[in-house]
């Protein structure tokens, strides 16, 4: 397992309406006391944001900047629906965002000592699907964080049922199925709705009002349109039942404020602001040998700690996590040591260039952004 401290740093790891112009592209903004530096940043996003929107087919972006554990500003671009422009209270699908959420709630119930991270969780839940298995009551919470679990990403790649692809924590394997796992392990062990447990953990103390698992009332008017590669509107999915692994809706601002709360003031009292950090499989050999990125911009860390992907280089960690679904890609990143990071969220398929140009503008570390590139398919 390769370890994170603050010491140990080089070894660690969406569419203009057709009828409008990129130069009429409407935004709004909120910006909190920040440096030239900062506010240099912002000019730049106010520039170039629309022309980025309008190349690639993608309605709107939603920003945050964070500098010194503080939201610096925060703007949002675009057209959240055909007529209508995104704005603060414009409610983004966040898609595997998701998870950072349902982390933090796991992190902070154990911290709390109301659950372990490596107990059983066949004591409180096991899946009809996987009950006569024996190798379901390997299953940890830890495991689901770190993605050890063996499961599949969704069960239905397994014929709609669930099972192991391989033995618990084995090897590394990206589960959003395992996420509900835990989900439905605090949900019973506490006898509480799992909605309840995450609002009363972090939405509610962190302040945010505008997040959901779930459609509420004040949805109405508020949700950005997903649009696909060629800018058309494709299906909204606002969930009526929960999903610890995707789906979520919130604004920017509650997202950005969770960043600074759960990454920078952590919180957490028993080792675990540190140890979430520890990557377990670190598959950045991998990369670096596949030619996917340039030998010299490699990361010499890519893994999961708890919950989070840690991009490590020489110049340090960096605490990430991506989502994306037929219609969106959203974005959230901090550095622990420079104290900056940045949430991105659009409501477009080809989201992840107007991402990758965002941090080309707001963080310019040349591995992350040829890792960014890479995942935006290389242009």
């Amino acid at each position: 397992m390769i370890q994170y401290t603050a010491f140990l740093l080089a070894p660690v790891l969406t569419l203009i309406s057709n009828n409008q112009a990129s130069a009429e592209t409407a935004f709004s903004s909120t910006t909190n006391n920040t440096s030239a530096v900062t506010d240099a940043k912002k000019v730049r996003i106010d520039l170039l944001a629309p022309q980025w929107l309008a190349k690639t087919n993608v309605p709107s972006v939603a920003i945050a900047w964070m500098e010194d554990g503080k939201v610096a500003w925060t703007a949002v671009y675009g057209n959240q629906s055909k007529g209508k422009s995104a704005s603060q209270d414009t409610l983004y699908n966040i898609a595997s965002l998701t998870k950072p959420l349902v982390t933090e709630t796991i992190l902070r119930l154990a911290d709390q000592g109301t659950i372990d991270l490596d107990e059983s969780m066949a004591t409180a839940w096991v899946d009809p699907d996987i009950i006569d298995d024996p190798r379901h009551q390997l299953l940890t919470p830890r495991m689901v964080l770190q993605h050890r679990t063996g499961f599949p990403n969704w069960r239905y790649q397994t014929d709609n049922k669930l099972s192991f692809k391989a033995a618990p924590d084995t090897h590394f394997g990206y589960s959003g199925e395992g996420f509900n796992y835990v989900g439905r392990f605090v949900q019973s062990k506490l006898k509480k709705p799992f909605e309840d447990l995450v609002a009363e953990t972090i939405f509610r103390p962190f302040g945010m009002e505008s997040t959901s698992f779930t459609e509420k009332p004040w949805f109405a008017g508020r949700v950005a349109v997903p649009h696909g590669q060629d800018g058309k509107p494709v299906s909204l999915s606002v969930r009526k039942e929960w999903n610890a692994a995707d789906d979520v809706h919130t604004t920017i601002g509650d997202y950005a404020r969770f960043m600074v709360l759960a990454l920078d003031k952590s919180g957490l009292e028993s080792g675990l602001s540190v140890s979430r950090f520890n990557v377990r499989d670190n598959q950045a050999d991998g990369l670096c040998a596949s030619g996917r990125i340039e030998k010299e911009v490699c990361p010499t860390i890519l893994g999961f700690g708890l919950g989070w992907t840690i991009f490590g280089d020489e110049a340090g960690p960096i605490v990430m996590h991506g989502g994306g679904d037929v219609g969106e890609h959203t974005l959230a990143f901090y550095s622990p040591t420079k104290r900056q990071g940045a949430v991105i969220f659009t409501n477009g398929a080809n989201g992840r260039k107007v991402i990758r140009d965002a941090v080309k503008e707001l963080f310019p570390n040349p591995g992350f952004v040829a890792f960014l590139t890479m995942q935006a398919g290389g242009s």
